[in-house]
């Protein structure tokens, strides 16, 4: 009978892939089944797919690529369907799925979170009939203050903040010295614009490629409404202030690992001020 499942939930950064071949061989882990899974919203970069790919296949990990099934009809909840990194979204279908059906997600309500996330991955893990199931939560020790208080109680687990005790410079030293790492910069990851990014990282996305505003452009265009009008109601900078904003000289966000080798002091203005996110715990 299948009595322990570990979860460990890939969001394609390198913090949660090292954390998930850390957990495929820790003793301290070794009574447990262990899925390895990534829930795509479809607006994950290219960057990002080829990174969960390739780790998967060095590693050998098995992660299974979920999508949400968002259900139109009122009191019906979000499903699932297994999807794989050729047929996975690249289009932003799953998120419009999602739109279609909730208002927009912002900082107030994570509904992109708890519909692209949450959902398809706790109904997944259903099926799988444990009676045990502890999730691993890829917090990073420097980054402590974000564990929840009722982590017992949820059987969440933060084994590079209690077992490892890693902080950023060492995830970023150790993926300096592997045969691949993942292609973007610390502030590109994640889905492409998402509202929870500092202004100052969404305004440098956009400088740097104007086209990735549009989805967003389009989404909050068409989705937007008196009561939640836009992705961004901790700042209320819609996307289209955020456009003109880029065009108007700022100073730039930069990777902030390569800004550590010349630079001890990191910004400190309203403009990098971020909110914690699912996404980033993973």
């Amino acid at each position: 009978m299948k009595t322990k499942l570990l979860v460990c939930t890939f969001s394609g950064g390198r913090t949660s892939s090292f954390m998930g071949l850390m957990l495929k061989d820790l003793p301290k882990y070794k009574d447990f089944d262990k899925l390895f899974v990534f829930a795509n919203t479809g607006k994950e970069k290219e960057e990002t797919l080829e990174f969960i790919n390739r780790c998967d296949k060095e590693w050998n990990l098995g992660v299974v690529w979920l999508e949400a099934k968002v259900n139109t009809e009122k009191g019906v909840g979000t499903s699932y369907k297994v999807v794989n990194y050729k047929t996975a979204s690249r289009d932003g279908k799953p998120f419009e799925d999602m739109l279609k059906k909730y208002p927009i997600p912002n900082s107030f309500a994570s509904n992109c979170t708890r519909e692209l996330k949450l959902a398809p991955i706790n109904k997944y893990i259903k099926t799988l009939g444990f009676n045990e199931v502890v999730t691993a939560l890829g917090i990073r020790y420097d980054e402590r203050h974000r564990k929840s208080n009722t982590a017992e109680e949820q059987n969440i687990i933060y084994p590079l903040c209690d077992d490892l005790k890693v902080d950023s410079k060492f995830i970023r030293d150790w993926w300096s010295r592997q045969c691949f790492d993942l292609k973007l910069k610390d502030y590109e990851g994640n889905c492409d614009l998402c509202f929870k990014k500092s202004v100052r990282k969404r305004l440098t996305l956009i400088k740097e490629d104007p086209k990735i505003a549009d989805w967003w452009l389009e989404m909050e265009n068409k989705y937007g409404n008196d009561k939640v009008p836009r992705f961004d109601l901790r700042t209320n900078k819609s996307v289209e202030d955020l456009i003109k904003e880029s065009k108007q000289p700022f100073r730039t966000i930069q990777d902030l690992y390569e800004l550590s080798k010349t630079q001890t002091g990191l910004f400190d203005e309203d403009l990098d001020i971020e909110t914690d996110c699912f996404c980033k715990s993973t």
